[in-house]
């Protein structure tokens, strides 16, 4: 019997060291391993032999669990019997229960080995594209294709760079790769048949082509072979080596003109020629050794093998090589024909410059039984010499051009096929024609060459001699030292001849493999009898093809002799499996059914749930019932969407996941509810159970791990993962790997709970998944089963095995028993059986060529591929091709396309499987229904009723009703309520519902942003807590608030509004109301202000709990824009405002380049040696560091604002002071200011009075302050593109709202321009185009600089315009300017204000046109004031624009108001500024909206005390507005008939949200437009792009022409993705910082609040915390309580106790010496008992008598207890002698305070005034110091990465020290203040 032992250690369990404990699963381990494994998750391990999840207290550790009693008694009584040394057995792991059919993969045609070995080689196969083939005339070889690199980004490595470089290729084909049937779907993937190729291939052919592949890499004198390629598209295709090709050309193409050679130029002294020749003639030496230095030999070479690379130099095209092997391969395959010619072959090939050695010809000759094979010459070797005697034909050819000899070689059986005495003359005749060119100059070059031409290759010369002798033509005898340098070849090697290497003649064969041998055995167990993927890998003829359902299949499960399936179409069926025929279908289903599972169990289930929340439970006994055994519901409410999900767990619990986002548990024996689980935030999509562990798939994109024994949450993966959420639609697990299916056609792969791998797979989300051992099924979108490989111990490989094509989209796989059945959108399921497959893989043996060549036109299969049958080749009359197909795409489209009878049922099954936005909206809907179903009963409410509803509701929340309960009832009356005081009815209340869940709801321009508010404003101001609604400026909180506030008014809410100016009343009056509209800066500064507040009076927000809901419109503008420029309030602080000017000076003499550098991207300067001297020579200083007379500072500031802040750009300059210009916006905001001394730099710079520079006071980013909302929500138009921030930093998801139309706007191509004077002409063209069509232009421009620079450039066209920027004069005019930007002939310059908050609405916004009317016709009578504005005078835009045509009725009024206002005007001497008299038409205007014209008519015509004007000028404004929408509604019909509105982007931004938000200005609700975007390339984003400019230069001369290519719009856009990331890393750094800051920041302010808020005793119980906390730091500092206190510092103790208390303590102290305190504290040891309450240290003075009254006294105790339970001392013998002198000391201290408080004589209310302003004065100013070392700690951190440190950490490691100091020096200083204050009378008056 077998001793029991630990699974781990493998150690025999005993009761000393290795005691069993059982766990949870009924394994044991030892106590000594439970310790060392690891936690993976909370008080959960992973059982070693099961590999199960188990609980495991980690603070109770082993003992937690009990001991195997059992096991402990068999091995105690085994021992004495067992031997000492025992065997140890490997750990093997337990299967899952009634899983039999974990198959592993067949063993594939390569190991991982060969994998890796070979994998780099392969390119993928979207990295080439082929080119025509050659025509026969221009490539007469046709031997290799031509193409080029592709766009591939999965480019690497060495090919990534040389892509970059040489595009350019040819293809040498030398495989075929294994053929597949036609018959077959099953494709191999891509790598998967080059790998199959490789492994089918001869060792020797292998090793050959390895060799020729390095080769390649590590020589640079032989043109690069990349890798290995061949086309997916073609199913016999080849395998291809793609190499490069160079446009240099050969030597042949470059020198064949040369009859003569060189030596026959012409030249007037024959040593040109010579020396032309040697610098040739060296370099193709070089070349030839590259190659033979790596053991490869030619055999056979000519001109054309060498060629020029881009320097020039010469190099060995391996290419042509190659190709020139096959020539003479095929040339010598003629067999005994080649006796039979009468000229010889070698006369052919030196005809034809190809150079074949002797050696060479008679070893082919041999082998096509030419010669006799005992012929003494044809027994010569064949090596590095054999590549010698070809390279001296090619130098001869050079050097002489024609003129070397061609005599045949005769060949006869006379001489007995002999060609020595030919070849002899040959020779003779060669040197005779090199002694008559040269002359008898050059005996070497004339030696070397003639012996190169030696008959036995061990005669010839080596290649270095050959090099050597041309080097010394070329260089001097004093140069001789350069022979060291020469490199040698072992010339008793013979390297691997090309010529005879199977793998160049194209004739190698595959290896065949044998399927009918006995089993493999793989790690001593047998594979299975029968494995899927060599099934599929051998076709599929006979598909079992599944019909019955009658809509989309949505689940598949097998059991029991059964496949189920459930489908869309409310049915489960029920297939045998042993002929697949339907036996039964389950029916009772009232909505779709989602999901299926089988149970087995005794009696076997299938358990199905449905789209609406049912769960049937049906039996599988015989006979098949039609009724259920079992079925419930769901709860659900109108945010259900039902069943998504189901699986079964080993204890026969059913788990459900819902639409509801969270995860149901049922006995499934009575349906009862079990258990809910929560934490997703979106659909539960999918469900799995492995090892008693719960995994759970969601929308939200995260799996979740849940431990099925107590249904506690383990962990969440997934989460914060890098990308953009994806829905996950599918999971599989099984043991230690789960594979995640996403939306977007990727995987994801998690090994035991760590991220692996991902991959995408699809084109389109993947819907089902399958994992069978180590192969993965996936299904989807796309119509494809793609088949995976999971593969690797220590990096886990996703390995393309294979892909099936379908014919409709894949919703359901499962792998079971060698078999996969598939559930298809077409209602069809098909079963793939092992039996019923075809063989489809054949491995056709590559190149071997029939003895025939003449094509005959190609055949056309039944797919309508083009293919060349075997028999349709002839005998070649020249060399054959290779290629024996055309390159044309079959065209597959018509197979694929489904027939129209099932379209449109396709199309509604895939609705289902659409993206997370599609389900979220969808969800949505059912919140549409309930409202409208509200809507009738709404209508008919009166006025008053609607009103009463608010108050209904708040009653209703009262009783415990939710918002959510009321939500759709809110919805109908806000929509009615706006609907009669708007006139607008909401298009859908979709928004709103985002908004009130927290989200961001994403709406195109127009689509009704700010209505949209209304609804989630109103619903969650009814709780009374507030609600905030926050907008970018105060220009559209205004207009906000009186628009929709009267909504809100109408329905009883109040309404406040927070604008710049108002005081401290007015903004608590607005905070108090029920909806505050305010901008995010004004909302940032009170919230700043109020932390300041020196009393509660000056507190002006909802404390304590100022903020409950915001919404946060144009939100991406705000949180992520925004997000770089924290608010500040800052206070004067600097002495230093003299210098600026100084450095400013400075600055000017420096010179850029020069005396400094500047980095843009970072935007930052570096002063040279020479910057720096002659600064400090202009400065007379020493040192511009000096920190007693610091410049640098100033300098490197004023360098700044000389470079990077420019005027018109960065900031204008009005009123004498630098106004900051929002780079975002376009607007001025006059409240910031630069940082750091920037903005007195720029101040200096422009000669402006300097302001003094500034301390932080307060500070906090709209990150961290809109984090402060627990609940938070947004609207803009361009978010999702953030999504994945917001998520990280808020937990706010992106809604797409669905537009109310589609959109139909052009977004033309972007146009790249070399210069930016080329680009504003071109602006300049196409606005002129457009203006002669009538259409309106809208131009956006990045700065103020750039509009006017525009505007300019049309005024000298006389093109009539608007301007539209920063500047007051245009500003002014905003509202005109927009409001007449989409009427025809428009032309809008404008910067990015125009692009947030307002709509251009084509033909004219009739309510501000009507306005402008009235306000000209009015305004001029009712003040004589100047409006005080620089108005830019009336463009001749105006003068273009249509005029509106007002009607009689109209100007009748228009009179009447005229006239009345100039009598008002006159009679009544009203004297109204100009501000008054606009406020006075807007209130008119406002007040025409609250009457009928009939009411309106009677108000204007009755008597009254004074003339009624109001009313007057409302009147004239609706009949004024009835004409200006007559109009607009005309011009606005003509203007969409041209094309709608025109936006012109000059510029692309630093993010392509910003150009989507400028883009969105045209198109607005379905109208026609068109957008174009221009930019230059110099400088962009701060971006090196000289290279782009030189790129342009090189296409065109014209710096004005446009480019539109693909590639310069790609780069550009790269540019703008860099400066994305680069400022989101910007971004994201602020938020690590910040949120150190945040964690103070709230604990700061918190306290403040509670000081300030709190009454009497709160403020007392903080001085007495305060006063034991300086007691105990004193304590603290001088004791150590594990040592006897005779080691204490007594005395030191004593002296800074006696200095905190001042003259308080100096009479009850001063006598007290150290030995004293110790003696004191020795009989304290002594003592029995100790009263606590009036407790004192003996022979010590004893406190006063101050603790008197239960309340004090009860503080003391409470105290004590504090003392005593906190961890603030280490535990040691003398801990209750350290808490008791704490507790006396504190208790002295207290009283003694306590005491002097009352002695005073004042009153209870000034004491507790005089304390908190103690308290927050001291507060505050240690704040404030804290917030300037911080800032300075942010900047000092980043020169520590230079020592390999993150600065982020030590930023919290410093900032968590520099709190938790000013903290205590804010107790000590508090404390010292206030005992000083009450001790000294004058000091009280001074404070008070």
């Amino acid at each position: 019997m077998e001793v029991p032992e630990c699974p781990v250690c493998l150690e025999r369990y005993d009761d000393q060291v290795s005691i069993p404990r059982v766990l949870s699963c009924g394994h044991s381990v030892c106590e000594a391993c439970l310790v060392e494994l690891p936690l993976r998750f909370p008080n959960t391990i992973r059982c070693p032999a099961c590999t199960q999840l188990v609980k495991y207290s980690s603070e109770q550790g082993p003992s937690s669990l009990p001991k195997n009693i059992d096991l402990l008694r068999l091995c105690l009584s085994s021992s004495s019997s067992s031997s000492s040394s025992r065997s140890v057995k490997p750990t093997q792991r337990s299967t899952i229960d009634g899983c039999d059919d974990r198959s592993v993969i067949r063993d594939r045609f390569w190991s991982d080995e060969f994998y890796a070995k070979w994998k780099d080689w392969i390119l993928p196969h979207d990295a080439v594209s082929v080119e025509s083939p050659p025509e026969p005339e221009s490539e007469p070889s046709g031997f290799v294709l031509r193409g080029q690199f592709g766009s591939s980004s999965s480019l690497k490595g060495r090919v990534s760079v040389c892509s970059r470089n040489s595009k350019c290729l040819s293809l040498v084909p030398v495989f075929s790769l294994p053929r597949v049937l036609n018959c077959s779907k099953f494709k191999f993937s891509y790598v998967a048949r080059i790998m199959e190729c490789l492994v089918g291939m001869k060792e020797a052919v292998r090793e050959e082509l390895a060799l020729i592949l390095e080769a390649s890499v590590r020589q640079g004198r032989v043109f690069r072979v990349y890798g290995l390629w061949s086309e997916v598209e073609v199913l016999d295709g080849s395998l291809y080596l793609v190499c490069e090709r160079h446009n240099g050309g050969s030597i042949l193409q470059k020198f064949g003109e040369l009859k003569n050679g060189f030596l026959g130029l012409g030249l007037e002294d024959k040593k040109d020629g010579i020396l032309s020749f040697a610098v040739i003639g060296k370099s193709v030496c070089d070349s030839v050794l590259a190659l033979h230095l790596e053991g490869l030999v030619a055999g056979c070479l000519g001109p054309s093998c060498f060629a020029f690379d881009e320097l020039g130099g010469v190099c060995v095209d391996l290419n042509e090589v190659l190709v020139m092997r096959r020539k003479t391969v095929y040339s010598f395959s003629g067999g005994n024909k080649v006796r039979q010619k009468e000229e010889g072959l070698f006369k052919g090939c030196l005809k034809n410059e190809l150079f074949l050695c002797p050696e060479v010809l008679f070893r082919l000759l041999q082998k096509n039984a030419a010669v006799n094979p005992e012929d003494e010459h044809s027994r010569y070797p064949f090596g590095y010499g054999s590549d010698v005697w070809s390279l001296a034909c090619v130098l001869l050819w050079l050097l002489i051009g024609d003129a070397l000899p061609q005599i045949p070689f005769e060949m006869s059986e006379e001489n007995g096929f002999d060609l020595s005495a030919s070849y002899v003359c040959w020779a003779e005749k060669v040197s005779s024609v090199l002694e008559d060119k040269l002359g008898s100059e050059y005996p070497s070059l004339r030696g070397t060459l003639c012996k190169c031409l030696d008959m036995n290759p061990g005669n010839r010369m080596s290649v270095v001699d050959v090099r050597k002798c041309i080097q010394d033509m070329l260089l001097k005898p004093e140069f001789d030292f350069l022979e060291n340098l020469e490199v040698t070849v072992n010339r008793s090697s013979t390297g691997c001849c090309l010529v005879f290497g199977e793998f160049s003649q194209g004739q190698c064969e595959l290896n065949e493999k044998e399927d009918n041998g006995p089993p493999d055995v793989v790690d001593g167990e047998e594979k299975p009898d029968a494995d899927l993927v060599a099934s599929l890998s051998k076709g599929m003829t006979e598909l079992k093809d599944l019909r019955g359902h009658l809509d989309c299949i949505s689940g598949l499960a097998i059991g029991g002799g059964y496949l189920f399936s459930s489908s869309f179409d409310k049915t489960v069926k029920v297939w045998s499996l042993l002929d697949f025929s339907l036996s039964h279908t389950f029916k009772g289903h009232e909505d779709k059914v989602m999901a299926i599972v089988y149970v087995d169990d005794k009696e076997p289930l299938c358990v199905s749930g449905d789209n609406g929340g049912g769960i049937f439970v049906w039996g599988l006994s015989a006979p098949l019932r039609q009724d259920p055994l079992r079925k419930w519901y769901e709860q659900k409410d109108w945010r259900f969407s039902g069943i998504h999900s189901l699986t079964v767990s080993a204890s026969r619990c059913l788990y459900t996941g819902s639409g509801d986002r969270t995860i149901k548990g049922w006995l499934l024996k009575d349906g009862t509810l079990m258990c809910t689980m929560t934490g997703h935030r979106s659909v539960v999509s999918t469900l799995v159970v492995c090892d008693e562990v719960l995994y759970s798939g969601s929308w939200d994109g995260t799996v979740r791990l849940w431990n099925l024994s107590d249904h506690s949450p383990l962990t969440v993966l997934g989460e914060g993962m890098p990308g953009e959420m994806k829905s996950i639609l599918a999971i599989t697990v099984d043991r230690h790997l789960l594979v995640a299916a996403y939306e977007n056609g990727c995987i994801k792969v998690w090994r035991n709970d760590v991220f692996m791998s991902s991959k995408s797979l699809h084109n389109g989300a993947i819907f089902a998944m399958s994992m069978q051992g180590q192969c993965l099924y996936t299904g989807g979108w796309d119509k494809n089963i793609n088949i995976q490989e999971l593969a690797g111990d220590d990096e886990l490989d996703v390995r393309a095995f294979g892909t099936i094509s379908c014919s409709s989209v894949v919703t359901a796989i499962l792998s079971c028993q060698g078999k996969l059945f598939v559930g298809y959108a077409d209602k069809s399921i098909k079963s793939k059986p092992v039996s019923c497959i075809s063989v489809m893989a054949t491995t056709v043996p590559a190149f071997s060529y029939a003895p025939s060549f003449a094509v005959k036109p190609p055949h056309t299969d039944a797919n309508g591929s083009s293919f060349i049958p075997p028999s349709s080749l002839s005998h070649p009359s020249s060399f054959p091709p290779i290629i024996r197909r055309r390159f044309t795409r079959a065209p597959v489209v018509a197979a694929l396309a489904p027939s129209k009878g099932t379209l449109g049922s396709i199309r509604k099954s895939l609705n289902d499987f659409m993206s997370l936005n599609y389900w979220v909206v969808r969800d949505y809907y059912r919140l549409v229904s309930s409202v409208n179903s509200f809507e009738p009963h709404i209508q008919k409410l009166s006025d008053e009723q609607l009103t009463a509803k608010t108050e209904e509701f708040r009653r209703r929340l009262g009783r415990g009703e939710t918002l959510g309960d009321i939500q759709a009832e809110a919805f109908a009356v806000v929509r009615e309520a706006a609907r009669r005081k708007l006139g607008m009815r909401h298009f859908d209340i979709i928004g709103g519902a985002v908004l009130h869940d927290g989200s961001i709801a994403e709406m195109k321009t127009g689509e009704g942003k700010t209505l949209v508010s209304t609804l989630a404003a109103y619903l969650n101001a009814l709780t009374g807590e507030g609600v905030h609604v926050v907008t970018v400026n105060d220009y559209l909180a205004q207009r906000d608030s009186e628009w929709m506030g009267r909504v809100h008014c109408f329905l009883g809410l109040s309404v406040g509004l927070i604008q710049k100016g108002m005081n401290a009343a007015e903004r608590r009056s607005n905070y108090r109301c029920d909806i505050t509209y305010t901008n995010n800066s004004e909302l940032g500064f009170d919230y700043l202000r109020d932390n300041l507040a020196g009393n509660r009076e000056d507190l002006v927000m909802r404390w304590p709990k100022p903020f409950h809901f915001a919404i946060v419109d144009e939100v991406d503008s705000v949180l992520i824009d925004e997000g770089r420029n924290p608010l500040l309030i800052s206070g004067e602080a600097s002495k230093d405002a003299a210098r600026y000017p100084v450095a400013a000076k400075v600055a000017e003499l420096l010179v850029q380049g020069t005396h400094y550098n500047v980095e843009l991207k970072n935007q930052s300067v570096e002063l040279t040696e020479e910057g720096i001297a002659l600064a400090e020579m202009a400065l007379e200083t020493n040192d511009l560091w000096d920190e007693n007379d610091p410049w640098a500072r100033f300098v490197m500031n004023a360098l700044k604002a000389k470079e990077f802040y420019r005027r018109d750009v960065e900031y204008i300059v009005r009123d004498g002071k630098a106004l900051i210009i929002n780079e975002l916006t376009g607007r001025v905001e006059e409240k910031r200011r630069w940082s750091e001394g920037i903005h007195q730099a720029v101040e200096a710079k422009e000669g402006l009075k300097i302001q003094a520079d500034s301390v932080v006071v307060a500070q906090i980013t709209y990150q961290s302050l809109f984090k402060l909302y627990p609940k938070l929500s947004g609207m803009t138009g361009t978010a999702k593109t953030e999504e994945r921030e917001f998520i990280k930093m808020f937990q706010m998801p992106v809604i797409e709202v669905p537009t109310n139309l589609p959109n139909i706007r052009k977004d033309l191509p972007i146009q790249a321009f070399a210069t930016a004077r080329g680009k504003w002409e071109q602006v300049r063209r196409e606005v002129e185009y457009m203006f002669r069509q009538g259409r309106p232009i809208l131009v956006g421009t990045t700065s103020v600089e750039n509009s006017e620079l525009l505007a300019g450039l049309l005024w000298e066209w006389n093109i009539p315009h608007n301007v539209l920027n920063a500047r007051p004069k245009y500003a002014a005019r905003e509202a005109e300017i927009v409001a007449q930007a989409g009427r025809k002939h428009a032309i809008t310059i404008s910067t990015n204000m125009a692009g947030r908050g307002t709509d251009i609405i084509l033909g004219g916004n009739p309510k501000i046109l009507a306005r402008e009317i009235i306000e000209d016709s009015i305004i001029h009578l009712l003040t004589q004031q100047d409006p005080n504005v620089e108005l830019a005078s009336e463009t001749v835009s105006q003068q273009v624009l249509p005029k509106i045509k007002v009607g009689s009725s109209s100007m009748a009024l228009l009179a009447k108001a005229t006239l009345m206002a100039k009598y008002v005007s006159k009679s009544e001497g009203r004297n109204w500024t100009y501000q008054k008299a606009k406020s006075f038409i807007t209130e008119a205007i406002e007040f025409s909206l609250s009457y009928s014209f009939k009411e309106l008519e009677e108000l204007a015509n009755e008597d009254s005390e004074f003339y009624p004007l109001g009313p007057t000028v409302a009147l004239a404004y609706v009949s004024v507005l009835k004409d200006c929408e007559e109009h607009c509604l005309h011009e606005g019909s003509e203007v969409k008939r041209l094309g709608g509105l025109h936006v012109i982007g000059t510029s692309l931004h630093e993010s392509r949200r910003i150009d989507n938000q400028l883009r969105g200005r045209a198109g607005r609700q379905g109208d026609p437009g068109s957008t174009r975007f221009m930019d230059e390339m110099f400088q962009k984003f701060n971006f090196d792009t000289e290279w782009a400019v030189r790129l342009i230069s090189k296409i065109t001369n014209d710096e004005d022409m446009p480019i539109e290519g693909d590639a310069i719009v790609k780069q550009l856009l790269g540019l703008q993705i860099n400066a994305e990331k680069f400022f989101f890393s910007i971004r994201k750094s602020l938020v690590e910082f910040d949120e150190v800051l945040e964690v103070q920041r709230k604990h700061v302010y918190d306290l403040r609040q509670l000081i300030l808020t709190g009454d009497d005793e709160s403020c007392s119980q903080h001085i007495f915390q305060y006063l034991q906390a300086v007691v105990d730091e004193i304590v603290f500092s001088n004791i150590n309580p594990m040592k006897h206190p005779c080691t204490w510092s007594l005395s030191k103790l004593l002296k800074e106790f006696m200095t905190i208390g001042g003259k308080l303590l100096h009479e009850s102290f001063g006598g007290i010496t150290d030995d004293s305190l110790l003696n004191s504290l020795g009989q304290l040891n002594d003592a029995g008992s100790i009263d606590i309450v009036n407790f004192s240290l003996p022979n010590l003075p004893t406190p006063p008598n101050a603790f008197r009254g239960i309340r004090r006294k009860s503080s003391s105790l409470r105290r004590w207890l504090v003392i005593c339970s906190d961890d603030l001392i280490e535990n040691g013998k003398y801990r209750t002698t350290s808490n008791l002198l704490r507790k006396y000391l504190g208790d002295f201290l207290i009283a003694s305070y306590l005491n002097v408080v009352e002695e005073s004589g004042y009153e209870d209310k000034y004491v507790k005034e005089i304390e908190r302003a103690v308290l927050l004065k001291t507060l505050d100013c240690f704040w404030r110091d804290h917030l300037v070392n911080m800032n300075r700690l942010s900047s000092a951190v980043n020169i520590r990465s230079f020592g390999h440190r993150n600065p982020l950490e030590e930023y919290k490691i410093d900032g968590c020290r520099f709190f938790i100091s000013m903290l205590s020096a804010t107790r000590r200083l508090t404390v010292e203040a206030l005992l000083r204050h009450w001790s000294s009378p004058m000091e009280s008056l001074e404070l008070s």
